[in-house]
């Protein structure tokens, strides 16, 4: 018996052995290790996947404890040639929408039917999302919280644990999978957003793809440097921040929307047949953006709502105290609508009352 067993490890390992080593001819490198029925990967090429639906864990780092963390991608690479749409969602772990947006695509496109390969990553902050907070949370040093998505391209060596983290994500996965790229994100917890869409006018294919998203609204913004969609553009990849709603929920409504709208920028990209639809109203457009804060802290009692068109001078909250009296009333500091307003009423000094959108 031990001798039986000796031999049947030793064919498990050769048989490991042999597709790590050219696993890369498919399109990826494999780990040797399967988690849930899933193989895991360290690198990533879509162009040369077969034609069809493939699932993967891309492994991006450790934990503290040497635990490995492993990042979801999901792809559906069409039987026709054609451009490559990239979806991630969740940069943020409390920013849930996307995940369900990503999932619903898959389930419902066919490769058959698809010029071109759709890649999907529903969850690319796995610590955030286990925690279920924004920030990476890795130990950095100690404890401290990393906003992801200020630390686009991250680093192969030498950063701190979020820009390991990220910079494997990008040079093994992102950067060369994607002629497109749209990042879902929600407002953060506490805040929400209508359908809406940061997107830099002065590339012409995102001012399409924003479009054709048929949001509520856009901010023309020439982007942020450390942001996902930022690292795009700077490779010359047309990419759009598409934000949906609020965190820490499924919005069914925002959901769908947003799957409706990534299915019309799929017609436009050629990835799927059909005409593009166009909104019956055109999203309100603008540049800038104030925000509202408070000066003390208190309960938030808003007198606007998502989209509602305000003047400059125009009531848009009331902070009370811990009575019901009235500590101080908020005015628009400009015409404009309103972006994004808060959802928790209690409200500490210093923090957003509403967003104007000019």
């Amino acid at each position: 018996m031990p001798h039986r067993f000796m031999i049947i490890v030793l064919i498990t390992s050769l048989c490991g052995f042999h597709r790590a080593a050219i696993a890369g001819d498919h399109g990826f490198v494999d780990t040797g290790d399967v988690l849930d029925g899933v193989p895991v990967i360290s690198e990533l090429n879509v162009e040369a996947l077969a034609a069809g639906k493939h699932q993967f864990y891309f492994r991006a780092g450790w934990r503290n404890t040497g635990q490995k963390i492993h990042i979801p991608i999901r792809i559906l690479k069409g039987q026709q040639p054609g451009k490559k749409l990239l979806l991630t969602a969740a940069v943020h772990g409390d920013e849930l929408n996307g995940i369900e947006v990503i999932h619903r695509l898959f389930d419902k496109l066919d490769a058959n039917n698809l010029h071109g390969t759709l890649v999907g990553i529903p969850g690319v902050n796995q610590p955030g999302l286990e925690a279920g907070n924004r920030h990476f949370l890795g130990s950095n040093g100690g404890g401290s919280m990393v906003d992801p998505n200020r630390i686009f391209p991250g680093a192969l060596n030498g950063g701190d644990a979020a820009s390991l983290y990220i910079g494997q994500l990008w040079h093994k996965i992102l950067k060369g999978n994607a002629d497109i790229a749209i990042d879902l994100h929600t407002q953060t917890r506490g805040a929400a957003y209508p359908l809406f869409v940061f997107a830099d006018f002065g590339n012409a294919t995102a001012q399409q793809i924003a479009y054709s998203l048929m949001p509520d609204m856009i901010k023309n913004d020439p982007g942020q440097e450390g942001t996902l969609e930022t690292a795009f553009m700077n490779e010359g990849v047309p990419a759009v921040t598409f934000e949906l709603g609020q965190a820490k929920s499924w919005q069914h409504k925002m959901i769908m929307r947003a799957e409706t709208g990534i299915l019309n920028v799929m017609k436009g990209m050629g990835l799927l047949q059909g005409t593009v639809t166009k909104p019956l109203v055109p999203p309100y457009v603008g540049a800038n953006y104030t925000n509202v804060y408070t000066v003390e802290g208190g309960l938030a009692r808003l007198s606007v709502e998502l989209r509602d068109a305000v003047a400059k001078g125009d009531h848009v909250a009331t902070v009370l105290d811990p009575l019901g009296r009235e500590i101080r009333r908020y005015y628009a500091p400009h015409d404009g609508r309103i972006l994004s307003l808060a959802t928790d009423p209690l409200r500490e000094a210093g923090t957003m009352l509403v967003r104007i959108l000019q």
